[in-house]
This record gives structure tokens, sequence and C-alpha cells, in this order.
């Protein structure tokens, strides 16, 4: 009986915590700053694999903040616009959250694909917007 309540109050502070990051990057973003996604990234030179980073998203750029080694040598490609919103198919959602949606971009040097929660979607499509329209 203590363990459920241990777990019940864990998860209650886990989801009051992740809300509260979310508003304050949506507050941020409307002020016009720059903020950090959490995102996974699929770029056409690692066939295949998804990296895990955050997209940081100022006034008028966007740009790729790896997370591990393996996305050091990766950047965004240039002329990136979007071409696709969609969920992960059921191979996809093995290796990433089931939950995310996937942006689906093209640019000079093939296919992006781009995993987000549902609550930042609106802030990549928003990005990608302005960056397509320079």
């Amino acid at each position: 009986m203590i363990e459920l309540a241990v777990v019940l109050v864990a998860g209650g502070l886990a989801g009051w915590l992740l809300r509260r990051k979310v508003k304050q990057r949506a507050a941020s973003a409307a002020q016009g700053d720059a903020i950090k996604v959490p995102c996974l990234l699929r770029h056409p030179s690692l066939d295949g694999r998804w990296l895990r980073g955050r997209l940081v998203m100022g006034p008028a750029t966007m740009t790729w903040e790896p997370r591990t080694k393996a996305g050091a040598a990766v950047s965004l490609p240039a002329g990136l616009r979007q071409v696709g919103l969609r969920s992960p198919s059921l191979r996809e959602a093995m290796k990433i959250n089931g939950g995310s949606r996937i942006v689906e971009c093209t640019s000079s040097e093939g296919a992006v694909l781009i995993a987000v929660m549902p609550n930042e979607v609106d802030h990549v499509l928003t990005a990608l917007g302005r960056i397509g329209t320079e």
C-alpha cells in the first residue's frame, strides 16, 4: 500500500514538472526568446539512426544541439522545409516514443525526420515556416 502511494506521488510530481516546463517554454517562445525543444533527429547521412538532442529555435534561426557523441558531427542541412506531419509507424514506435509526432522535412541533403512530442509540434512548425521563407 505504501509503495502505491509513493508511485502515485512520484507520478504526480513528474507530471507537474513536465507541464511546468512546457508552459515556461511556450511563454518564452511567445516573448520571442530562444527556446530548446527536446527531439529526436533522423539525418540522411546516418542511415536510419535516431539521434537525441534539442532544436534551439530563436526568432530567425534554428540549430541542432546534440546530446550524444554520434550527433556531434551532424548539423541541420541547408534548405530545410516541412513536407509532412505524421504519427510514428509501429516499427518506428519501437525505437522512439509512440506518442510523438514526426515532422517530415526535405533539404539539400535529403529527407530529414524530426520526432517531437505533440505539445512541442507547434514550436517546430513555426520555426520551420520562418526559416523556409528566408
